[in-house]
Formats: C-alpha cells, structure tokens, sequence
C-alpha cells in the first residue's frame, strides 16, 4: 500500500507552494489535481518542468495526475469538444512520460445521452489506452450523481474496462463518490469493482454532499475499505483526497490504526 495526498488539499493554493508544502510535510507521493490549481501544469514551459523534476528526485518524491474535468469529455463525439479532449489527453500523457507518474486518473465523461455518451467514452479509452506510457496505469474514477455523469455505477466502469483488455488499466474507488452515488449498495458496488480497483480515494461525508472530510468525520462504512485493504496492502495506491492537509494526517494515522 502506499500513500498519497491530493493536491486537493490545498486547493486554494498555487500549485508550485502547494507541492512545496506537502513536500515538506513529509510527502513523498502527490496527486495533481489539475482541476483548478494544477490545470496550469498542462501548458507549463521545459524550464518549469525541470525544475519540478530536480526538486521531486531530490527530495525522492513522485507526483501522480489526476486530469482535469475541464475540457476532457470524451462522452461527446462533437468535433470542437473531441478537439478540446484529444488536446487534454495529450498534455497529460506529455507530463506522465517527463515526470515518470506511476498513475494517470481520468473521469469518464458527461452526456445527455447516457448511452451513446457511454459508447464514445469506451471506444476513446479503448482507442487511447496504447498511448499510455508503459509504465503508467490508465485510472477512471467512480464518479458522483451529478447530472449527466457517466461512471456512477461499478457496471458502467467495468463495461469500459473490461473493453480494453488491458493490465494496466483499472478503477479508482472514490469513498465519497461512491456513498454519494450508491448509498445503500455501497458495500456491493465496492465488492464489484475490487478486481478492478488500484487506486483508492478517501474522503468522509454523510451522504449529502462531497465534503471531503477525514475519515471517521462523515458517516462511510470504512470497514468495508479497511478489509479490502487488508487482503493486499501491497496493491493500492491510497490517496487521501479530503479538504485539508491536517485532515488528511489525521486519516493517515486513524487507518495505519486499523490495518
């Protein structure tokens, strides 16, 4: 197992300050979350890239990509938007292959539609996977009950996986998500999708909203996730996304407790 902040949790910072703080709070692998402060990162010159890099390696440090929501919806086949998408798509395989990232986490996609918009986001996937660098996991979080979103369910994300065929390909398990989406069938959709699953993020909330709170704070079974855990601690990358960086120590050490 090993663990991972979100840059979410100084979201409201610059990026750069951002990965300097968790840096030195001891972090040694960060998720970039390139909606809002990372989004940036994309159109970042070769002087700033390298500079990040000498500072990662020296403080032997790795940073992960979580892409931006932004401009990336691969659920719609209309040209202008798949433009936009396939300029995203390729940015980040750009900053995975410079920074050497062990994962790269997408959500799928958006669309009135939800069937078609289904088809296009598996037909993309599939058709965008060999372009991953060999190294580097091709991530699609469960997403929340927003409208239009496709990737709320485990059968969703798996009817896209399981059309890629490919090892280096699986599910992250948002907590939040995930209780936000299937409440009542929490346990079930986590139990679904556990083949599937390299990437954990954990948050709290109650059921109302994605609060991001430290886990015990909110009202997700986290023994179902503990037990998962517990199988193969060696597996997952467990990405404590919550609001702040006191929460997510907080988190680290409630579940260090119970493994």
């Amino acid at each position: 197992m090993k663990n991972v902040i979100s840059s979410y949790t100084m979201i409201h910072m610059p990026i750069e300050q951002t990965i300097h703080t968790l840096l030195k709070n001891n972090w040694k692998v960060i998720e970039i979350m390139c909606e809002g402060h990372g989004y940036e990162m994309l159109s970042w010159d070769q002087t700033r890239r390298n500079n990040l890099r000498y500072l990662l390696n020296d403080c032997g440090a790795t940073i992960n990509f979580h892409a931006p929501i932004t401009d990336f919806n691969p659920a719609i086949d209309e040209m202008s938007i798949r433009i936009k998408t396939n300029e995203v798509w390729n940015r980040c395989m750009e900053l995975v292959d410079f920074f050497g990232s062990e994962y790269v986490l997408f959500h799928p996609g958006r669309s009135s539609n939800h069937e078609k918009g289904l088809m296009n986001i598996q037909n993309y996937f599939h058709g965008k996977s060999s372009e991953v660098p060999n190294e580097t996991l091709l991530i699609l979080e469960n997403v929340p009950p927003y409208e239009n979103e496709i990737g709320t369910s485990a059968s969703e994300l798996i009817s896209i996986i399981e059309l890629i065929k490919n090892r280096n390909v699986g599910v992250c398990f948002d907590s939040g998500h995930a209780f936000l989406s299937n409440r009542a069938s929490f346990g079930h959709e986590l139990k679904v999708l556990e083949p599937y699953i390299k990437v954990f993020h954990l948050n709290d909330n109650h059921g109302l909203s994605d609060e991001h709170l430290a886990i015990g704070d909110g009202e997700i079974p986290f023994e179902l996730i503990i037990q998962v855990l517990k199988k193969a601690r060696e597996n997952y990358f467990v990405n404590f996304e919550m609001k702040t960086v006191e929460f997510a120590n907080k988190s680290v050490e409630s579940l260090q407790r119970q493994l």
